[in-house]
């Protein structure tokens, strides 16, 4: 019986192997794994339906669900498990994008998950399904008061992510603060007031991040109560096992910009503490699609997870990754402008 069920896995690998080399050619099958086949054949997929990508260990140490720890197979970590099921999906890439030069692959990660209308949502939950639509039509738990004290809290919970190459720097002019400054800066221009906090979290010390971040975060709620939102603002990192590190882009109005993607959490299995995520992807998802309507490829699909990242705090808060460590400090920037007239969008229709 032992030898005719390794017999039996033999060729099952033998099937596998053949079927992940025909899967660049053409696509498998609605509910069979392209992850499995992949894997069983021992190769990477090209630009366009990637596979193999691991992401930079940034720990959590936020509480997650049981089976959703800080650190996953693959090493993906959690936060940052969309990267690869994301662009193996297969992204049109417009131009401008798509080239591999200098260890850098860029892509445009514009599908994964469900679609709904012109954008995506990959819900990683495994108790928590998405009815887009109906989520669409409630209004999130915002009040917007145009013209008067704070309503937005920007901050960063690794104050030190970097671009262009470099993995992170005390210089805030080339940091994520200087992109939560272009997002502040149309936030202002709406009439929107914005603080944006810029208090390191992860340095002289990295381990602890994100509970230094909470304190800072309450600390600023306290002392301007009339915050409605609050932005956790990052940078991503996605690097292929070969070393290749991911860039992902998009042009909009003719000029290339870092994409974004926007975090929203779940209490997936009731134990995190998190009993009002609702409010949150309500809120995320009004952006997602404020982000299609103006700005066609820009957001990469909102990622649903079942994680906490401090978003429990209030009933406007959301985690958000500009770019990776490949792009460019410009592009980067850009993406926070852009961004930002979108959040703008979205919260004056909130007030």
């Amino acid at each position: 019986m032992k030898k005719g069920t390794e017999r039996l896995m033999e060729i099952a690998s033998a099937l596998l192997a053949v079927l992940a080399v025909a899967c660049v050619a053409v696509r498998l099958p609605a509910g069979f794994s392209r992850n499995t086949a992949v894997a069983a054949a021992g190769f990477i997929l090209p630009c366009g339906a990637a596979e193999g990508y691991h992401s930079a260990d940034e720990e959590d140490d936020t509480i997650s669900s049981p089976g959703s720890s800080g650190k996953s197979s693959g090493s993906l970590s959690s936060r940052r498990q969309s990267s690869a099921s994301e662009a193996s999906r297969g992204s049109s890439v417009p131009s401008g994008t798509g080239s591999t030069e200098n260890g850098v692959q860029e892509m445009c990660i514009n599908t994964g998950g469900s679609k709904y209308e012109d954008f995506y949502v990959k819900n990683s939950n495994q108790h928590h399904s998405v009815d887009i639509g109906a989520e669409l039509s409630k209004r999130p738990d915002i009040k917007i008061q145009k013209n008067a004290g704070p309503q937005v809290l920007i901050y960063h919970t690794h104050t030190t992510e970097a671009f262009s190459g470099v993995t992170r720097t005390t210089d805030k002019t080339k940091s994520v603060c200087a992109v939560g400054d272009a997002i502040a800066k149309q936030l202002e221009a709406a009439g929107i007031g914005v603080l944006h906090d810029t208090t390191y979290h992860d340095y002289p010390a990295y381990n602890g991040s994100y509970q230094r971040s909470i304190v800072t975060m309450r600390k600023d709620l306290k002392a301007h109560p009339s915050i409605q939102v609050t932005i956790d603002l990052h940078r991503d990192a996605m690097t292929r096992t070969d070393g290749t590190r991911l860039k992902p882009t998009a042009v909009v109005n003719g000029k290339k910009t870092a994409q974004v993607m926007v975090i929203s959490g779940c209490d997936d299995t009731g134990d995190l503490g998190f009993p009002d995520w609702e409010y949150n992807l309500r809120f995320a998802l009004r952006l997602q699609k404020s982000m299609a309507d103006l700005y066609p490829n820009f957001a990469r699909p909102l990622n649903f997870c079942a994680r906490r990242y401090n978003e429990n705090v209030t009933h406007g808060s959301l985690l958000v990754e500009i770019g990776t460590d490949a792009n460019t400090l410009d592009e980067a920037v850009y993406g926070g402008e852009l961004f930002g007239k979108a959040l703008a969008a979205t919260l004056s229709q909130l007030t």
